[in-house]
């Protein structure tokens, strides 16, 4: 006899299984809970009696303990654990449904017949619980019951106007119910002492299930009936892991989550070599209706996605365990573009391989970034292990990043899965006891976030155990973190990796016989690897999970990100070039040490104000060798007025502005230093590396920092210049009005910007596109133009300088002591030739005033307060320091204007102020 004849209810429709009517009364519950809170707080509505007021709050209660212990439970998990119950969980559950069926009014009155009709109930005869499953198609979509559908509810059931013996049976079927599911839940083992949360309260458990649900479903569609659908399912497919996915690990405040719906994003492949993507939105519910206009897919997923207009993103649905088709939505936002080229993708294994220049691979990246992806992968595997999505395990291979463009880094806190709708029924293989670890998924994993800690990939040969090799390059790796400064581990990541990595660990915790065993599987990744990396991110970088979701899932406006350009220079040619360049360099310095000796009679303040503060924005400064302690005893580098603006993160020191990870701000800084006697550096580190810029999970952080950046060195540091050498697509609001306030200051600085920063292709970056900023092309030594400058705009200030080969001084790779020359070409280099061009026109200026004759002095002396005006300057500038090339472009040449020749009768000052009379 079936379970439902018992009841009186007829044969059951397929779909009355133990999963149906768990979500069925899971999602009718909280209205029978509201309505009784309603009904105990109105003496109208209970018939004003204390045994039907005592009747309510008794049904509230159980009830909403009821639905308390069923949010918490997995059907599927209890039946698996104990099948011979299975029958006793139907039961149960259908008892509570029969009783809750029948608390309904009849739709013949005329307030219920409007309320009926307001709310849209409609029964369908062919279905089992009709009313209840009608109740769930009319509930609000989200977590919150409004008042509106309340007031209609009130008048559609009725709780308390039941004789005493109805009332009697149904509290004792609802508290049978009860006391059936709370006594079948394991609560005697659930809690790790190491963990203080619960796996069984975790509010995510149905993203396993759902996301089975959308394999099976969209494995079947993908299997279509056109000509070349044998092909379509051995394609591969990307599962984006972060898009509208939550990592929560408990609810805060009592708050039970929604889990009738999930969404994903796929990219599906549009030919069969996978040279072309489509971005595709799929939701799965558990709802057994659509509101919104839907047409049933049929099996034709592979014309949905091929038909795909440009800026186009498709969305389709899951329930009833079959594929809809919804409206499509458009995509405005140029960096989220639906339509995706291979090319835009690296794999993690490619960002693990080792780089020269150590900013194009994994361990460039801060550590934060590198832990959010440990734990985004960790919450993966929670999800999909024993599961379809993982064919196979989690490896550097099937991990990969989208990428803005070939020469940026990919935001590697956003991972995509790669994998395929193919069905891989294996026979379960007897188990090899000479094999120490007995979850290779979780071997993986832990290997994956070794490989991500240490920034470089761990090479397997055979015949060598993995286990075995996992566990050498993790006690390396942990000696060297001990014993390095620079790299301080959080406690909760290493704990993280050794649950995973030691065979011990897993056989002693794993296999937990009170649980099924992929269920103890999950726990003890739940409990053992992925509470004790959320405990890392906050301990180390102060990340909630609920601000770890907002910061994936937000979707960061156009231009947010920028980059530098940089590029090394081997060309022998190139180089000998370069320094002739700088021999000429040679008179230029002259001039201004003769300026110094007259200088040497005036007082230490007025000495001091003649010389030429420049802020750089940038990754700090670290020069090799003694260069650095040099400069600071010449105090041409401001040890008080110098500061970074990075948080300090997990111990580290990498956020000092002493210490440069990257190198592009020292090389900066060092062609300031080199090429402008008279200038002093304040330095602002506005990023640790270069991938900061093009993180757009950190695109708000980073603009933040360069603002308020330049309000220091404005109107505390009172700087002459600002140096940008780095750019972006579009302006950046919060920068924009910033230099647009520094430019009103009482002592407005001198900004300078790098107008490239991904060759000639792009348009001028920002802001040196900026009407208040001096923007800086490249040219060679000789002032032909470079070819990676962008094209030349004439509404634009633009001047070009020296910027292929230039050479500086870095630490020897052999010998950290010692150091080596290497050239360096782009627009972040001729940034800073400028600004030292320009620097030693304003500090002899300044020389030239004060030591110059009173006559003159009252002749000259507004000269140098007005190359502090920046229309003044570039007049100056293209006057009396541009040449002029075959090519036609006039780039800055400083040695024929400042010479020390020019010294006698006060030539430079007088010149300089003729040019501005004119205008």
């Amino acid at each position: 006899m079936n379970l439902l004849s018992v009841f009186g209810r007829g044969a059951p429709t397929p779909g009355c299984d133990t999963d149906d009517v768990y979500a069925l009364l899971k999602a009718v519950l909280p209205t029978f809970i509201a309505r009784a809170e309603r009904t105990r707080n109105s003496p109208t509505d209970a018939s004003g009696s204390d045994e039907a007021l005592a009747f309510c709050l008794h049904f509230n209660t159980k009830v909403f303990n009821l639905w308390a212990v069923l949010v918490q439970w997995d059907p599927t998990e209890t039946v698996q654990r104990l099948s011979a119950e299975e029958a006793k969980v139907k039961r149960n559950l259908m008892r509570v449904l029969d009783e809750l069926e029948n608390l309904f009014v009849s739709q013949k009155g005329e307030e219920a017949g409007r309320a009926f009709e307001h709310l849209g109930f409609k029964r369908r005869q062919s279905e089992t619980y009709p009313k209840l499953r009608a109740l769930r198609r009319t509930l609000p979509k989200g977590e919150t019951l409004d008042e509106d559908f309340l007031k209609d509810v009130d008048h559609i059931m009725r709780i308390s106007k039941k004789g005493a013996e109805k009332r009697e049976r149904l509290l004792r079927n609802l508290g049978q119910a009860l006391d059936f599911f709370y006594n079948i839940q394991p609560f005697t083992t659930e809690s790790d002492t190491s963990c203080p949360i619960r796996f069984s309260d975790y509010p995510l458990r149905h993203v396993r299930k759902l996301s089975k649900t959308l394999f099976c479903v969209v494995q079947t569609n993908w299997c279509c009936q056109c000509l070349s659908s044998a092909s379509h399912v051995s394609r591969k497919t990307r599962l984006n892991l972060t898009q509208h996915q939550r990592f929560k690990t408990t609810t805060t405040g009592g708050q039970v989550l929604s889990n009738s719906e999930i969404r994903f994003r796929i990219l599906f492949p549009t030919n069969s070599h996978n040279l072309e993507w489509q971005d595709t939105e799929i939701a799965v519910t558990e709802r057994d209706h659509v509101t919104a206009e839907h047409v049933q897919a049929k099996n034709r997923l592979c014309g949905i996605i091929q038909g795909v207009k440009a800026g186009i993103r498709p969305r389709m649905v899951v329930y009833a365990k079959r594929l809809w088709q919804l409206e499509a939505d458009p995509e405005i936002n140029q960096s989220s573009s639906p339509q995706l080229r291979d090319t835009e993708f690296r794999s993690l294994k490619d960002l693990l391989r080792p780089d020269r220049s150590n900013v194009s691979s994994l361990s460039s990246v801060e550590g934060k970034n590198r832990l959010i992806l440990s734990f985004v992968l960790a919450t993966s595997l929670l999800h999909f292990v024993d599961g379809p999505w993982l064919q196979e395990n989690l490896s550097s291979e099937n991990i990969c990043f989208l990428a803005s463009n070939r020469r940026s880094f990919p935001d590697i806190t956003r991972p995509y899965l790669t994998t395929s709708f193919t069905s891989l029924v294996q026979p379960p293989r007897p188990r090899d006891l000479n094999q120490p670890h007995r979850f290779p998924d979780i071997l993986s994993l832990g290997i994956l976030l070794l490989e991500i800690a240490r920034g470089a990939s761990i090479d397997f040969e055979e015949p060598q155990d993995r286990c075995v090799v996992a566990l050498e390059y993790m006690d390396r790796w942990a000696k060297t973190c001990q014993t390095s400064r620079s790299r301080v581990v959080p406690e909760g990541l290493y704990r993280a990796i050794r649950a995973c990595i030691d065979p011990v660990e897993s056989r002693n915790n794993v296999l937990d016989k009170t649980f099924p065993k992929d269920v103890a599987v999950r726990k003890y990744i739940f409990e053992r690897i992925l509470y004790p990396l959320e405990d890392a991110l906050s301990t180390a970088y102060e990340i909630q999970l609920n601000k770890l979701y907002e910061d994936i899932e937000e979707t960061k406006e156009a231009g947010g990100v920028g980059s530098f350009d940089h590029q090394g220079e081997h060309r022998r040619e190139k180089q000998e070039a370069a320094e002739q360049w700088l021999e000429h360099l040679d008179g230029v310095h002259r001039l201004f040490y003769e300026c110094e000796k007259k200088c040497d009679r005036l007082r230490e303040g007025v000495k001091k104000a003649t010389r030429v503060k420049v802020a750089v924005l940038d990754t700090g400064l670290q020069l090799p060798g003694a260069f650095q302690e040099n400069y600071e005893d010449a105090e041409r580098i401001d040890l008080q007025q110098s500061a970074t603006f990075i948080p300090a993160t997990g111990g580290e020191a990498t956020h000092e502005w002493k210490i440069d990870c990257d190198g592009h701000g020292s090389r900066v800084s060092q062609i300031i230093l080199q090429i402008a006697p008279t200038a002093d550096l304040h330095i602002a580190k506005v990023f640790k590396t270069r991938n900061d810029l093009a993180d757009p999970n950190m695109a708000t952080q980073v603009h933040k920092r360069i603002a308020e950046a330049i309000n220091l060195a404005t109107n505390e540091w009172k700087v002459d210049m600002i140096i940008m050498c780095f750019g972006f697509e579009e302006p950046i609001p919060l920068i924009r009005k910033t230099i647009d306030k520094a430019s009103k200051a009482e002592k407005p600085p001198l900004f300078f910007a790098a107008t490239s920063n991904d060759g000639a292709h792009k348009g001028m970056a920002w802001p040196a596109r900026e009407m208040s900023v001096i923007g800086i092309s490249s040219t060679t030594s000789d002032g032909s133009v470079s070819t990676f400058n962008p094209s030349e705009n004439k509404a634009y200030s633009i001047l070009y300088a020296f910027g292929e080969g230039v050479p500086v001084k870095v630490a020897d790779p052999g010998n950290p002591d010692d150091h080596i020359t290497e050239y360096v070409s782009g627009t972040s280099y001729a940034t800073p030739v400028a600004a030292a061009l320009a620097a030693n026109l304003l500090g002899c200026t300044r020389m030239l005033v004060e030591t110059c004759p009173l006559e003159d002095r009252a002749k000259y002396g507004h000269v140098p307060g007005d190359l502090q005006r920046m229309s003044d300057m570039m007049t100056v500038l293209r006057r009396h320091m541009q040449k002029s090339h075959v090519c036609g472009v006039e780039s800055l040449i400083p040695w024929d204007f400042l010479n020390v020749e020019l010294l006698d009768n006060n030539r430079i000052l007088k010149d300089i102020a003729n040019t501005l009379r004119r205008g």
